[in-house]
């Protein structure tokens, strides 16, 4: 196949700082991660995605994606940001109204991304049944988009009604939506609702069962955000040896937030095979000289050459930020120049 056009390349942030590794205030740990996306448009990024999580000790956690995206969009100019929005926890009236406004203040740079989360204590919390998350999703979807139409409706919904809702102000343009989804059953669902993906796992297995199902119901796939765990380095296995306690403490926190839940996890060793040396094996880990890194990548979009963005989870918690800036610059200067362009990426791709 094919590559017939450009990459995006992104990152993430996600104001995770565990309690061991804390030596500054969190206001602090804020403004660094601000600073680090517009240090990141400037190198040449195209994105950012901002995750949600709640009640999240002992590492913390940014509760509202939403702002940090306004915040964001104020001091960016050219990067789009979006966030990872747990949709059931959040009226989608409410949520459409701040989207648009972040759209209108950023002039046009918002995106959607939605996700059903998994957490059993999340759901507790708002009292909604975790068999709820994926309907709750789509009628939160639904709603988002009949507001930003600009005309007047009511909606009867299993979920949510609403009478007489007219948006004001719309936004100029259709924001785009993106579920996060990597199970089968969600990336059915990314089809039949029309939207697009952000994935992540193993390959692009998941974008597959979205595009196929896409064409089966007779319309072409949307867009596909793939992300990796990411770190580049000449010589990588120096680099593991001082980084792997963040991304084993990363993953032992998510295996813990995965144990009570019903979600099927991240394809990356857990239980007895949960260590530093099996989890840089997985591929979902991208630990490697900066010519690997763009030899992986480039195959991935010659298996999808439709693949829209790549990005990164560069920031493992905990990680100081100066030196997550080193490697937003090394990746910016070593890889994305031989991943961005297609008329480069089939012949990288074979080597």
């Amino acid at each position: 196949m094919t590559v017939t056009k450009p990459l995006r390349v992104g990152l993430s942030i996600h104001q995770r700082y565990p309690k061991q590794y804390r030596t500054k205030s969190w206001s602090q740990l804020y403004q660094d991660e601000i600073e680090l996306v517009v240090h990141a448009e400037n190198l040449g990024y195209d994105t950012c995605w901002v995750y949600e999580h709640h009640f999240s000790e002992p590492e913390g956690h940014c509760a509202s994606p939403m702002a940090m995206c306004a915040a964001l969009a104020a001091r960016t100019r050219r990067m789009e940001i979006g966030p990872n929005l747990i949709a059931p926890f959040h009226d989608p009236v409410l949520i459409a109204e701040e989207a648009a406004t972040i759209d209108l203040l950023s002039g046009g740079r918002f995106v959607m991304g939605l996700v059903q989360g998994y957490r059993a204590e999340e759901y507790a919390a708002w009292g909604i049944p975790t068999k709820e998350r994926g309907p709750r999703l789509t009628e939160a979807a639904d709603i988002m988009r009949r507001c930003w139409t600009g005309e007047r409706f009511d909606y009867d919904g299993k979920f949510w009604s609403y009478r007489g809702v007219e948006m004001t102000p719309p936004p100029e343009r259709e924001i785009p939506i993106f579920y996060g989804a990597r199970a089968p059953a969600g990336c059915r669902r990314a089809a039949r609702d029309d939207v697009g993906v952000i994935s992540q796992g193993d390959g692009v297995e998941s974008v597959k069962i979205y595009a196929d199902h896409c064409r089966e119901l007779g319309r072409e796939p949307r867009g596909v955000r793939h992300l990796r765990y990411i770190w580049v380095s000449d010589d990588p296995d120096r680099e593991w040896a001082w980084l792997k306690p963040y991304a084993l403490n990363m993953m032992q926190v998510y295996e813990q937030w995965i144990g009570t839940s019903s979600d099927q996890g991240l394809d990356v060793p857990q239980g007895e095979e949960l260590d530093a040396d099996t989890l840089r094996q997985a591929d979902m880990y991208l630990i490697s000289t900066p010519e690997d890194a763009v030899r992986r990548i480039n195959a991935l979009r010659e298996e999808y050459p439709d693949l829209e963005e790549v990005w990164g989870l560069f920031h493992f918690p905990g990680v100081p930020h100066e030196k997550v800036a080193e490697q937003l610059e090394l990746f910016a200067s070593r890889v994305i120049p031989h991943i961005r362009t297609p008329e480069n990426q089939p012949a990288l791709a074979r080597t």
